[in-house]
């Protein structure tokens, strides 16, 4: 694992090169150009303050993955690859299974539409093709970490019925007791009580805290609430999160004392 701004910090971006680039560099003018649109768009992403980790190998990209819990990962394939065959999607899908959300912009050589389309239905959530213009490849990466609202630092403290989220410091508590959450259940908690009293629907749960732009199963959306009522709701009069029956769920208290 090698870290470009030479410290370890969770929220970064881990970028998947893979060593076949520097066992096969292709002609001189190729690794050239590779090595100039590196530099480029190491240098963007420092421009938006984010540090960056980067693996060369699978079993390298789990680790990084698992230990950073990314803001994003930036996947660079070869000229030559078909993104659907990438055999990194199995390791891709099984971190995700794990609780760990982020979402995956993928870098390739095919430009047609065919390469972005496979790439998303295999597990992407952006797709971008050489030549990649910085300015533009800059706010993929912002809006993608917005969307799936990965940026921690940009959220406030709220605060509804006694409970009490802190997002810097991921801690969680209702009526001054500390509530045990795993990262994807203080996500998911954090997305109801920042969009209290409106209906969160399934898929667009899936979509800001799991970053899923595609369709997937949205039954792992009811697993993971049921786990948060036993922390939140279990013992309490007053029952915060709420379904809504064909809809989706809501989270409101009869006395909505809740500020972001």
């Amino acid at each position: 694992m090698l870290t470009i701004e030479g410290m370890y910090v969770k929220e970064s971006i881990v970028w998947f090169r893979p060593l076949q680039m520097l066992k096969h560099p292709g002609t001189e003018e190729e690794r050239k150009e590779r090595d100039r649109e590196h530099k480029l768009l190491e240098a963007a992403i420092r421009q938006l303050g984010l540090p960056i980790e980067i693996s060369e190998d699978l079993e390298d990209l789990r680790l990084s993955v698992s230990k950073a819990e990314p803001l994003l990962v930036l996947l660079e394939l070869l000229e030559l690859d078909a993104p659907a065959e990438w055999p990194g999607w199995a390791v891709i899908s099984d971190i995700r299974e794990e609780g760990i959300p982020f979402p995956v912009m993928v870098i390739g050589g095919d430009a047609s539409g065919s390469g972005a389309a496979a790439a998303l239905a295999a597990g992407g959530n952006e797709y971008m093709s050489r030549p990649i213009h910085t300015g533009e490849f800059s706010a993929r990466v912002l809006n993608l970490i917005e969307l799936t609202g990965r940026r921690r630092g940009l959220k406030s403290l709220l605060r509804m019925d006694g409970l009490v989220l802190d997002p810097a410091r991921r801690q969680a508590s209702r009526d001054g007791h500390e509530l045990k959450l795993t990262p994807k259940e203080f996500d998911l908690l954090y997305y109801l009580a920042d969009h209290r009293e409106n209906i969160c629907p399934r898929d667009e749960i899936l979509k800001h805290v799991w970053g899923y732009h595609f369709h997937a199963d949205t039954n792992v959306v009811d697993v993971y609430i049921r786990h948060i009522r036993l922390k939140v709701d279990k013992g309490y009069r007053q029952k915060l999160i709420h379904t809504v029956r064909g809809a989706g769920y809501v989270m409101k208290a009869l006395e909505d004392s809740a500020t972001s």
